[in-house]
């Protein structure tokens, strides 16, 4: 049974702030911005919190302020990133919260519909990948004929496929590995990606499960065609 999540939100939204001049998109951090009255964030929050599930929220310092207003009525935790950037930057940050054998990782600025039962009943190592048409905007899941992963491909496969949701059930040694996570050279950055492949390397091994929907959001257009779209439970 899952008894903590992690909920990445430091990240600056900067192609959802680009080329706009609305001033809720260019004030508001993403996963504050709402569809059909509730926030990006609210909308994974809420199902865990029901669940008894231990929240942690990563955020920026910047954000402080907004975060903790608009999440003032939920008995969640705060967490503020260090100095490194990248999603597995923001995950370490929450290391010295983190006390389970397994945990829950999700991205604050997205949409997803999963059963939320199903999901803290896990007990291994999961990537939690969903099916779409063309996988070249995303990281593409590769898997072997026991349903492993092998293999994430950012950006780098084309055609219908299984997109990477940024959601995973995480073991506790990722923090135990997490400097050897190399930094990309064009962003900077550490990801969740490459700490999954070490991990297997050094044997742990994650499963690969589908959710029944999941929209990720980085544009005024998508937030729009999301507000369009989203059919919430």
């Amino acid at each position: 049974m899952i008894e903590q999540a992690v909920i990445l939100a430091a990240g600056k939204g900067k192609r959802m702030k680009k080329n706009t001049t609305d001033p809720v998109l260019l004030n508001t951090p993403k996963p504050l911005l709402k569809v059909k009255g509730i926030s990006l964030i609210e909308n994974k929050i809420k199902p865990l919190i029901e669940k008894g599930v231990d929240v942690v929220v990563v955020i920026n310092k910047d954000d402080e302020k907004a975060f903790k207003e608009a999440l003032k009525d939920y008995p969640i935790k705060f967490v503020y990133q260090g100095n490194e950037t990248g999603t597995a930057a923001s995950l370490y940050s929450s290391k010295e919260l983190i006390n389970k054998d397994m945990f829950l990782v999700l991205m604050g600025d997205d949409l997803i519909d999963y059963d939320t039962d199903n999901v803290l009943n896990l007990n291994e190592p999961t990537v939690f990948a969903a099916k779409v048409e063309d996988v070249s905007n995303y990281g593409a899941i590769v898997t072997n004929e026991e349903n492993e992963v092998i293999d994430i491909l950012e950006k780098k496969k084309s055609g219908e496929g299984l997109a990477n949701t940024g959601i995973y059930v995480m073991p506790k040694e990722f923090f135990e590995i997490y400097n050897e996570i190399p930094v990309d050279e064009k962003s900077g950055e550490k990801f969740l990606t490459e700490a999954i492949w070490l991990l297997r390397k050094k044997g742990i091994k994650f499963k690969v499960k589908t959710i029944k929907r999941w929209i990720g959001i980085n544009t005024p257009e998508e937030l729009k065609k999301a507000e369009e779209t989203w059919n919430p439970k």
